[in-house]
């Protein structure tokens, strides 16, 4: 136990010889971003917080890779374990059956205490999930093992997009909101590109892509635990103001963070869950394999663009609600015109998806923060959220496995759309948002 307690001292002193060797090299370095404004609270300088931003840039790609990389590994999936379409509804949820739960609790939590240490909680969870996935020959752990994963990835973002608001200015949050949603976004084009073409040119297996996965893992947490300050705490450079009871309370009777939290259901359905079966959707529709990855995989090159745009677009307009009201209603017009557009014509589908609804994620993440009275309140209104996300997504997730099943990949598509109109409804009403 000794040797232990000396190997973690000498891995702490480490990380901070490292973090103040690389201040050093970078000190000097001046970055557009919003880095150089301050504010009334201030506890670091302009290099330990592009560090800072960094690592959290560095989570979110491995975030992204966790999150996506079931995308072209469907087929591989069920054939291994013997399962159908219903079957593999579960896996595609699992990654929020223990966020239901222990959501809110999180957000007390990172409240609570340094973000340097809850960070790597977070980590560790996902990547112990991660490993159970690699080596189990059984479904049911298989799936176990994906609600481990996504817990530790849910926890980190959690923390990740609550810390991001209380780091920069107001006139960049858009902006940044979008790069962590870009970084995050990434992946699911390497992943359903290369993975694809990992599995079908070389005969890799979906364990060992899981298993590069997992390193990205371990070198994320040794790059926060580096650059991250022990005192950095979620209200990050913001005030250090304690909310009230009675502030809190009023975050859980915003009728406004319930509106956009449900709205956020029916998007993440379609971007998270529906996503995975898209592929094989438009194989069924006459695709070939490479020619269907290419296509999903274009929805999101250009949603890259499309989300850091929006962000710009937002911190200059000075307005959330109208953008992300034409969101939702072109990704329901997207969602409806994907079952009736020949192959010829898709790419309609891929541009329209593809673009005005990818500023839904990064502004509601936004709009969430802005509707709490003190900073230390974000993490709260954030994990509201996402308990709210996390519960719709499982059950609807779930539900989508069996309607596919049942009713076919274009009725289900229907069905999307009609619950991104309803988004689009929940953003109108939601009107303390500007």
């Amino acid at each position: 136990m000794r040797s232990v307690l000396n190997i973690g001292r000498t891995f702490l002193l480490a990380s901070d010889f490292l973090r103040d060797k690389i201040e050093n090299v970078l000190k000097g370095i001046r970055g557009y971003m919003g880095t150089e404004v301050t504010t009334e609270n201030v506890q670091y300088s302009k290099t330990r917080l592009r560090l800072i931003l960094a690592a959290l840039v560095v989570y979110s790609v491995v975030q992204g890779f966790g999150m996506f990389k079931l995308i072209p590994m469907q087929d591989a999936i069920m054939n291994y374990f013997q399962i159908g379409e219903g079957a593999y509804g579960y896996l595609t949820t699992a990654n929020n059956w223990l966020l239901i739960v222990a959501t809110v609790p999180m957000g007390f939590v990172m409240r609570k205490y340094s973000c340097r240490w809850t960070f790597p909680i977070g980590y560790i969870m996902a990547a112990i999930g991660l490993a159970i996935q690699i080596f189990t020959h059984n479904y049911v752990l298989f799936v176990i093992g994906r609600v481990l994963e996504g817990g530790g990835i849910g926890f980190v973002t959690l923390a990740a997009h609550s810390l991001i608001l209380n780091l920069v200015p107001d006139n960049r949050k858009g902006l940044w909101a979008s790069i962590l949603v870009v970084a995050a976004t990434l992946p699911q084009v390497a992943i359903s590109k290369g993975g694809t073409a990992l599995m079908t040119a070389t005969g890799m297996s979906f364990q060992t892509i899981f298993a590069i996965i997992g390193v990205m893992y371990l070198v994320a947490i040794a790059f926060w635990v580096i650059v991250t300050p022990s005192s950095l705490m979620a209200h990050g450079t913001a005030s250090a103001q304690k909310a009230t009871k009675e502030q809190t309370r009023r975050v859980y009777k915003n009728p406004s963070v319930w509106l956009i939290s449900i709205a956020f259901v029916f998007y993440i359905l379609v971007s998270t869950t529906f996503s995975v079966y898209v592929i094989r959707f438009l194989m069924l529709k006459g695709m070939e394999r490479g020619a269907a990855a290419t296509a999903h995989s274009w929805t999101t090159i250009l949603g890259i663009f499309a989300m850091l745009f929006s962000g710009i677009l937002a911190d200059k307009l000075g307005t959330k609600r109208k953008i992300v009201i034409v969101s939702y209603l072109a990704c329901t017009a997207a969602l409806i015109l994907l079952p009736l557009l020949p192959v010829n014509l898709i790419y309609i589908y891929v541009i329209i998806y593809g673009t005005f609804p990818r500023a839904i994620v990064g502004l509601t993440n936004v709009a969430t923060g802005e509707l709490t009275e003190v900073p230390s309140d974000v993490p709260i209104a954030q994990s509201l959220k996402n308990t709210i996300m996390q519960v719709g997504t499982v059950l609807g997730g779930i539900g989508m496995g069996y309607l596919i099943q049942y009713a076919g990949y274009s009725f289900t598509s229907y069905i999307l759309a009609g619950g991104c109109f309803l988004g689009a409804i929940c953003w109108i009403l939601a009107k303390k948002i500007k």
